[in-house]
This record gives C-alpha cells, structure tokens and sequence, in this order.
C-alpha cells in the first residue's frame, strides 16, 4: 500500500504515524519521490492536522483520506480537545481515526480507542505519553484492515456532536 502522510514531517504524531506506516509493510510516498503512472496512491493520513484539506486532496488516494483526533467522536469535534477535557475535568478521551469528508471532524470512524486522562499530568504530557501510543495502536489497526481490502467506517451520530473552539481556553 502506497500511503501519504499530511502534516508538519517534525511533530510527534507524524513521526510516531511514519513508524507505523513502514511497520506495517506499507510505502511512504514522499513530495519528492517521481510519481509514475502506474502509481496509485491507496490513502493519505493527517496524525496531526491544523488546517483544512482541500477536497481533490480528501479524494484523491483509492481509499480516501483518515485523519486523527484526540476526542471520542462525534463527541468534541474541533480544536484544542485535550485541553477542553482537562478543563472540564473529564475522566476520558479517545484516539479517533476518522475518514475526511467536507465537514469538520464529520466523517465516518475507521477505529477509536478510548483513553482515560490523568489529571495529575499536563495536557501535553499526557497527549506524548498516552494519545501518542493510542494513535499508534488504531493506525495500525486501521491499515491492517485495508491491507486486506477491509474499509470499515461507522457513522458518527450527531445527535451526540458537540464543537469545542478554541478560544474560551
């Protein structure tokens, strides 16, 4: 499987997410590498995602494109919710991949593990020592899935939606 990753190539998340993409047996298509027509890109992956994709790039691969999010989906759509769930004391979070649609964090789930928060850490060393690894696992799951041609996704229920903004932090 030929996978792209999207994304700033130092952060964590990429890195971590390039390690699973290899451990897994798949190819990382780089910028640089030469496109040759009998190439298909099979999917794109965005670990760590700060602004929007464009749509033909959502479209683009065989698969489509699975982008992470560090909240149980539907629930805490948006930015910064790790911190929205420390500052609402909440005993949980999740490691979410979902498939990238038009919406914002809309798109149907491939995997999702939940994690519970240890407040007695901050937000950025818990997001390094627990998120981190729980975007490992269900990446890993997610591409042992398509590997054998397996694209799972389940609607998220929007009734159960809630959007956490940046500002008010």
């Amino acid at each position: 499987m030929l996978v792209r990753i999207l994304g700033q190539t130092t952060t964590q998340a990429y890195i971590a997410a390039k390690e699973v993409v290899e451990k897994c047996g798949c190819t990382v298509f780089h910028d640089s590498m030469e496109y040759l027509p009998d190439m298909e890109l099979d999917l794109n992956i965005a670990p760590l995602l700060t602004e929007k994709i464009p749509l033909d790039v959502i479209k683009e691969p065989r698969f489509g494109t699975l982008i992470f999010h560090p909240s149980p989906l539907p629930y805490g759509r948006g930015a910064a919710s790790i911190k929205w769930a420390y500052k609402r004391n909440e005993a949980v979070t999740a490691a979410t991949w979902f498939w990238a649609d038009e919406g914002l964090d809309t798109g149907n789930i491939c995997e999702q593990e939940i994690v519970r928060i240890d407040h007695s850490i901050k937000p950025r060393q818990f997001y390094e020592r627990d998120v981190i690894p729980a975007l490992c696992r269900t990446l890993e799951r997610c591409l042992s899935s398509l590997k054998i041609g397996l694209k799972r996704e389940v609607k998220q229920q929007n009734k159960y939606a809630t959007f956490d903004r940046k500002e008010g932090l």
